[in-house]
């Protein structure tokens, strides 16, 4: 064991760390897990049995495949990284992949990286659970999972002409024994006396022989084994000393025959040596040679990685429900909390829909789980592409770049979608501050300035770029006009639509306030969305038990819009704005009633034409379930009355005018504003008697 080999690649991962921490937003605990996991590859590979697979799961944009690409960078290890995109892998056959492998690859060095991207297109299942067709090409890819090692058997056609090479030459050979001097053989016109015309012919597809004297050989060009002058000239390679043109037995054969036997048999360090060698025989010894080397091709070999690691990457839209959520006024940092409490299990379960349960314990159980940006990563990520340009330009031009705090403001309003990770900020961090450098850098050379730094920043519409010479004047300013996309549509409109969303969110607030005891992530009345006016985001309510209680409030924070709509506007000017309020609210009831046992009976029903089949058997279904119906409406509508009651309330009322007020001429309203709205009703903010020790409590009252 080389100690100081040891001593250096240790010091490679702990430097690899801290690099990609700074790189890498938001993922410093992913970080240390995957360099924990591949540090004992790195040191020991040799000790493994079977590949190590890491699967990296996240939204798009998170930086999955980049993180790999710069860990095989930093461990330099690059030429041992092979990758595959399973997004551009076609429904080929598991030969034409096993060939691929063979072709990127060898066995000469087998500790490779390997890099599954996009995986979540090799799923072998469709949506409804049915297997996908023509999936078996990716074979290889499993069996590269699970042991490490592909067992690859040779083309059919190509161990058949080498053994009907074997069969020619023993047929030749024991009419008239063949002279074969230095691969050369001397005596052919004798041998194929009395053969036909068309035996011949057969022979000279396989064989190299000269009937007449003439100078032997299929290509008098070819310079080496397995290799012409020209296209060693086309890959830069030395073109070889040696030929075996004049072989007696066809170029493609022997490279055959020499490559069968180095996967087969001993291995062949040196080909040429192994053509000299064969050159030496007499002809038994070739077609003894020939039929052994057949033989063991048939039954195929075996390309060996087991000591290698496999980086999994893919997004799994099952487990990141919010991946479907585009708009770009809902919290990264809400979202940030949901996709941190996905654990393995989610992943797993995911994984079902898409893959066979034995395939997906061939990933292991090394999941590492990407968590959406937060507003803070989205920030510091802006400020690392904002740096990064600013270091590319004073390498390139001498000039310093500064950006005020402002023009970090509208890339950030421009460019985040909380699902969408990186990519919308590297193309708005272009169009916004790259673009203007062009028309700066030619007014400084056409006025001779001697640059200090130059300023970006953002006011009204405008990026400003100033350029502060080295006296600390500004000679050049200039002011460039945005096509902002979503800061535009967010403009505070202050009309009607406005003022009617600013009612219907207020309403939602009120009652999320009161029951829950808290304030909501954000209330909107404008987005840059164009079917979606506003929302009111909860706090993130998934670590909180589903009680019937909860049940209730949510049915009722639903109904709030609807309700405030009714009593601001009255009957008649409600809108269309409430249905999908009031589409939740009724699938809640019915929830409640049919599945939860929450409603006059514990059994669960179905509306659906046929009964269902669940685990536990038929879901029972009634000819007549009136009674059922009603206790569904009965929810509802008392629901929906002790909201009316709520909002007649002289104090919320006072609550639900101050936040449509503000609502109505702000887009959204901060967290301050919430609590200064909710102190209306009693002067302080007041919790719901919520205990989190409730159902522990109880047990000791049994």
């Amino acid at each position: 064991m080389d100690k100081n080999l040891l001593n250096k690649k240790e010091e490679l991962i702990n430097n690899a760390i801290v690099t990609l921490k700074k790189e890498f937003v938001g993922i410093d605990k992913q970080i240390d897990s995957i360099m924990d996991n591949l540090r004992t590859w790195f040191l020991f590979p040799e000790l493994q049995s079977r590949p190590l697979v890491i699967s990296i799961w996240g939204l798009t944009g998170t930086g999955k495949t980049s993180l790999v690409n710069r860990i095989a960078e930093l461990l330099d290890i690059e030429k041992d990284k092979v990758y595959f995109n399973f997004a551009k892998i076609s429904e080929s056959s598991a030969w034409e992949i096993e060939q691929e492998i063979e072709d990127e690859l060898s066995n000469e060095r087998s500790n490779r990286m390997f890099v599954y991207d996009e995986f979540q297109y090799a799923n072998t299942l469709d949506e409804t659970g049915a297997e996908k067709d023509k999936r078996s090409g990716l074979k290889p890819f499993w069996e590269l999972l699970d042991t490490g090692i592909i067992h690859k058997r040779y083309n059919f056609y190509g161990i058949r002409g080498l053994y009907n090479v074997g069969f020619y030459l023993a047929k030749i050979n024991e009419r008239y024994p063949m002279e074969v001097v230095n691969g050369t053989w001397t005596n052919a016109s004798k041998c194929l006396e009395g053969f036909s015309q068309y035996e011949i012919m057969k022979f000279r597809e396989l064989l190299n022989f000269d009937l007449e004297n003439k100078s032997l050989g299929e290509n008098p060009q070819s310079t080496g084994i397995g290799r012409s002058s020209e296209c060693a000239k086309e890959l830069d390679l030395p073109i070889p000393a040696y030929s075996y043109s004049s072989f007696f037995i066809k170029e493609r054969y022997l490279d055959l025959m020499l490559d069968m036997r180095e996967k087969t048999q001993i291995g062949i360090m040196d080909r040429h040596e192994e053509y000299l060698k064969i050159c030496s025989k007499s002809i038994n010894e070739i077609i003894d040679d020939i039929t052994k080397i057949y033989e063991n091709a048939s039954k195929g070999y075996d390309l060996v990685f087991n000591d290698s690691i496999i980086f999994v990457l893919g997004n799994l839209d099952e487990a990141y429900t919010v991946a479907f959520d585009v708009d770009p006024d809902m919290s990264p940092d809400q979202f940030n909390k949901i996709t941190s409490k996905i654990n393995i299990v989610d992943i797993k379960r995911a994984l079902q829909k898409r893959f066979r349960n034995e395939q997906i314990a061939r990933l292991g159980n090394i999941h590492i789980i990407y968590p959406s940006f937060s507003s803070d990563s989205f920030r510091k990520i802006i400020d690392l592409s904002l740096n990064e340009y600013a270091n590319d330009v004073k390498h390139l031009t001498g000039y310093r770049l500064v950006f005020d705090k402002s023009i970090k403001d509208i890339i950030y309003k421009e460019s985040v979608f909380p699902t969408h990770g990186t990519r919308p900020i590297f193309s708005t961090v272009h169009e916004i501050v790259k673009t203007k450098l062009p028309a700066i850098v030619r007014r400084v050379y056409e006025d001779n300035v001697n640059v200090d730094c130059i300023q970006y920043s953002y006011k009204r519409g405008k990026t400003n770029v100033s350029v502060v010479d080295t006296d600390g004047n500004t000679p050049i300013n200039c002011k460039f006009k945005e096509k902002l996309r979503l800061e535009k549509l967010r403009d505070n409109s202050k009309d009607e639509d406005q003022a009617l969303v600013a009612v219907h969110e207020s309403g939602h607030f009120v009652m999320y306030a009161k029951l829950f005891g808290k304030m909501p992530e954000k209330v909107c009345s404008k987005t840059a969305s164009s079917d979606n006016g506003g929302f009111m985001l909860k706090s993130d309510d998934s670590d909180e038990m589903h009680s019937k209680e909860w049940m209730i409030n949510s049915i009722k924070v639903s109904l709030g819009g609807y309700v405030a709509e009714e009593m601001v506007f009255g009957d008649d000017k409600r809108t269309s704005g409430a249905s999908e309020d009031l589409r939740k609210a009724t699938q809640l009831c019915s929830l409640m009633v049919r599945n939860y046992g929450m409603g006059p009976h514990a059994f669960c029903t179905t509306y659906y034409t046929d009964p269902t089949t669940c685990l536990s058997g038929n879901i029972l279904k009634e000819d007549n379930q009136e009674y059922i119906n009603e206790a569904i409406k009965r929810i509802f509508n008392e629901c929906l009355n002790d909201v009316r009651d709520t909002l007649n309330n002289k104090e919320w009322r006072k609550m639900l005018k101050s936040s449509a007020q503000y609502l109505s001429t702000h887009t959204q309203m901060p967290k301050k504003k919430m609590i200064e709205c909710y102190n209306l009703v009693n002067g302080k903010l007041r919790k719901t008697d919520d205990n989190d020790r409730y159902y522990r409590e109880k047990i000791d009252n049994i």
